[in-house]
């Protein structure tokens, strides 16, 4: 039987629009296109090829989701499955593409979590979602990945998100939750995701794009030029953020400050880059002739020493690279293909949707 495999990632659906009004935290405007994807697929696929749609982390940005006014740092189950509400009521093509596909025959779709969804490791969050997309029967072909960060396929490729690539968004499966002072069990986050709590998003209510633009530490240098308000504001909140939580926040300070070169290489300059980190990891893995990644919303097609692949799916949100080696703005909607022959070699592609040609659009709100 045929197989056709799609890996998505770094969608970044937030609470949705209102028509003339701005969301600063919402980042993905492609319900439509993504809706087209999956129906264009379905039908190349027809009634004798299975199908398979792999969302490969940070489909939802349940980071940027506000609970009660504010972005909470201490994540329950029950808060869990508020934010993703809000989601999935705030994309309702989104989750209507989803559930129609689920509809036929032969279609599965399996998840894995993200630093920005790591919500979803929760049980909670997985019902509700399976609820919206895939009510009835076809909810049993909806499959998560929590015990680890990687979807192992046979035939030599591993899929992963990316973050445990990053020393700041790394986290540890065996122990994923904590408990409280009053005995409720929360998600332990990793310093990046409280980075992006405390820091990044009070920004990006002022700055909306501040995450939009690649690498950060080049738009902060120009805005110090440029927005000299803004780039002090943020890089002293930051500095502060640094300092309480990773220096001073352990009873052993002054270990922690003699380790304070290696913090700041592996945390803060990260000299090498998440490309890097990629390639070592796939050149370390046997058997494995493909990795595929999200994470840095930077479509990478790499062919390496004995053939290996290092596959980045980007992302869908639209990005404007300050980096000389890849100056320039980058539309997203990109995404894998992993196409099998006759003989089951799977033959994996770095694709970008374009969809039907549309004569106009909507513009959501005006800024």
């Amino acid at each position: 039987m045929k197989l056709i495999r799609l890996v998505l990632s770094d969608l970044h659906l937030g609470s949705g629009v209102e028509k003339g009004r701005l969301n600063p935290h919402e980042d993905f405007f492609h319900d439509e296109g993504f809706s087209e994807l999956l129906a264009h697929y379905d039908g190349l696929a027809g009634d004798e090829t299975e199908l398979e749609l792999i969302l490969n982390g940070d489909i939802f940005d349940l980071l940027k989701i506000k609970i009660d006014g504010i972005w909470p740092t201490e994540i329950t189950e029950e808060i869990a499955e508020r934010k993703l509400r809000q989601c999935l009521d705030g994309h309702p093509r989104f989750v209507l593409a989803i559930r129609r596909f689920l509809g036929r025959a032969r279609r599965s779709l399996v998840y894995l979590p993200g630093n920005h969804d790591l919500d979803m490791w929760f049980p909670g969050p997985q019902e509700l979602f399976k609820r919206y997309v895939a009510p009835g029967d076809s909810a049993a072909r909806v499959r998560f990945i929590t015990a680890s960060d990687t979807y192992y396929l046979p035939e030599g490729i591993q899929i992963r998100h990316g973050h445990q690539l990053e020393r700041i968004h790394r986290v540890d499966y065996s122990r994923l939750l904590r408990k409280r002072s009053d005995g409720a069990e929360i998600l332990d986050l990793p310093y990046g995701s409280l980075w992006i709590l405390e820091v990044l998003n009070p920004a990006k209510e002022e700055r909306h794009n501040v995450d939009r633009i690649q690498p950060l530490r080049l738009f902060l240098l120009g805005s110090l030029l440029f927005d000299p308000r803004f780039g002090v504001k943020f890089m002293l909140r930051a500095t502060i953020h640094f300092l309480r939580h990773r220096i001073f926040a352990l009873r052993a300070w002054s270990q922690r400050l003699r380790s304070l070169p290696r913090i700041l290489r592996e945390e803060v300059i990260a000299i090498r880059g998440f490309d890097d980190a990629a390639t070592r990891s796939l050149q370390k893995l046997r058997g494995v002739h493909t990795l595929i990644v999200g994470h840095s919303h930077a479509p990478r097609f790499r062919l390496l020493e004995g053939n290996r692949i290092l596959l980045n799916t980007g992302t869908w949100m639209k990005m404007i690279n300050l980096d000389l080696q890849h100056l320039g703005q980058d539309s997203g909607l990109t995404y894998a293909l992993i196409e099998y022959s006759d003989d089951g070699d799977p033959r994996p592609k770095l694709m970008r949707w374009y969809g039907t040609r549309k004569a106009c659009e909507n513009i959501p709100y005006a800024h």
